[in-house]
């Protein structure tokens, strides 16, 4: 198993700005900076959960136009690499995906996703869940930079067949990742048995914070750790 990024990069985070994060792109990245990452990716959240938060609890989101992750140009001299992605929303057992905010006709073909199965968005059987992530990973595998949380306990893990998700995705050069944030918080949200399955039959793990909040960024560290522990990463 070959772990993608190192502690210096995180790859799947939320901001004020487009969905949920506590916190603006800006105060993203400056903090990036405090804590010696050089590489983040944010990737906010998809049309399918805006619409979620706006019919279950009236937030209008996003707050800011999409091209500013277009344009986008930093204000900091901290030596962090600004990406910009999405979270596509898995939709169905079809391999249908929300991969837009805002308005559909401005889909950006070429953006870096990472792809995850909500309830909140998902409108197909629970059971056929991991039949709908390979369906997709087979439709847009080039676009995939991460399978996101597949081993999240309010996410589907129950129905999750790790093993069938890690050979689809090892046949596609697709990573999974090992979400950082719902691993190291007091109520771990991680199923163990599953993520031990991960480790096993994953080509490619990549390890994310998920930080929905800057603090939450430092996150990964613990997840990191974990892997030491293991023997299967090691931390300098």
């Amino acid at each position: 198993m070959q772990i993608l990024n190192f502690p210096d990069e995180d790859h799947h985070m939320h901001t004020f700005n487009f969905s949920d994060g506590a916190d603006t792109i800006d105060g993203m990245v400056e903090y990036a900076g405090e804590i010696g990452l050089k590489v983040i990716t944010i990737t906010d959240h998809s049309q399918a959960i805006l619409d979620f938060y706006r019919k279950k609890e009236g937030i209008m989101m996003p707050l800011s136009p999409r091209w500013i992750a277009k344009d986008y140009t930093t204000p900091y001299d901290n030596g962090v690499e600004v990406r910009f992605g999405l979270e596509a929303d898995l939709i169905d057992e079809t391999g249908r995906i929300c991969d837009w905010v805002g308005n559909r006709e401005y889909t950006n073909p070429e953006e870096r996703l990472i792809l995850s199965a909500h309830k909140d968005a998902y409108q197909g059987d629970p059971r056929k869940v991991t039949q709908g992530l390979i369906k997709a990973i087979e439709k847009h595998h080039k676009r995939i930079i991460a399978i996101g949380h597949p081993c999240l306990i309010t996410n589907f893990s129950d129905y999750m067949d790790i093993r069938e998700l890690c050979k689809a995705a090892n046949d596609y050069g697709v990573p999974l990742e090992f979400n950082a944030k719902n691993f190291a918080r007091k109520k771990i949200n991680t199923d163990l048995t599953q993520l031990d399955r991960l480790f096993e039959h994953a080509d490619q793990v990549m390890v994310n914070s998920d930080a929905h909040f800057k603090d939450a960024l430092n996150t990964r560290m613990a997840a990191f750790k974990y892997l030491e522990d293991k023997g299967l990463f090691i931390l300098e």
